[in-house]
């Protein structure tokens, strides 16, 4: 028992060849290639005007404007109010009067210029 494969045989018919290739054949006539230049160019011609694949139809124009208008007012009313909350929560880490310690602040007036200084750059 042999493994080889060989498939059908060929059968050689030349006059389905003729016919084949007769079918297929490019045409001989000059004026035949003119006038198929001339359809392919009237259509992308035609076609120059027309909605592209890559253009926004008119129709969709207004409201994909009206859309973006919308999101970058939502963006920067989210931005402020981000801004907003930081300034205040920085105020109220300053100004927070729990966080005062009345012995810290009795202490500090007998402190020298230098020490102060010092305090003030280490956050000590």
């Amino acid at each position: 028992m042999t493994n080889d494969y060989r498939g059908p045989e060929l059968v050689r018919d030349d006059d389905l060849t003729r016919e084949l290739r007769a079918i297929y054949a490019a045409p001989a006539d000059p004026a035949w290639w003119a006038g198929l230049e001339q359809r392919i160019a009237a259509r992308l011609d035609a076609a120059a005007g027309a909605d592209e694949w890559w253009t926004v139809p008119e129709r969709w124009l207004r409201a994909g404007l009206l859309a973006a208008g919308i999101a970058v007012i939502i963006a920067g009313a989210l931005v402020w109010r981000a801004q907003a909350q930081v300034a205040r929560m920085a105020y109220e880490t300053v100004v927070d009067p729990a966080s005062i310690d009345i012995l810290e602040v009795a202490e500090r007036g007998k402190l020298t210029e230098q020490q102060a200084t010092f305090r003030v750059l280490t956050g000590r």
